[in-house]
């Protein structure tokens, strides 16, 4: 009788393995250029959270004690050695203010050669 509640357990522990492994696979999958071609400039942090989730990093200029100026906050999202930074002023998405991409673009066309002697 042993036996069932054994082979039970163990069909438990692979499902809850399977379930996480899924879950983690599916953090970084609207990591994608496509999903980073919705983030619009004036979008909230919360908005573009919800397109791309959370980022890996934030990074946060306090306002200047000088200048009235709103924060400055950069969101870095990475995946497969790519980098994407997104820069927030205050909490809307600045205007320019995306670099990067998720997935590697075509070769840069290479120079052509002078035809000058």
């Amino acid at each position: 009788m042993g036996e069932p509640t054994h082979i039970a357990l163990l069909a438990k522990r692979f499902a809850m393995t399977f379930m996480v492994l899924l879950v983690a696979a599916g953090c970084d999958a609207h990591l994608s250029d496509a999903n980073l071609r919705e983030v619009r400039p004036d979008m909230t942090t919360k908005e573009v959270e919800s397109i791309l989730g959370q980022p890996k990093k934030v990074d946060i200029q306090p306002e200047s004690s000088e200048v009235k100026t709103l924060p400055v906050t950069r969101y870095v999202y990475e995946q497969n050695g790519r980098q994407v930074v997104l820069k927030f002023v205050g909490d809307r998405l600045a205007t320019g203010g995306v670099e990067g991409a998720f997935e590697a673009s075509s070769p840069a066309p290479s120079p052509k050669a002078s035809s000058q002697p």
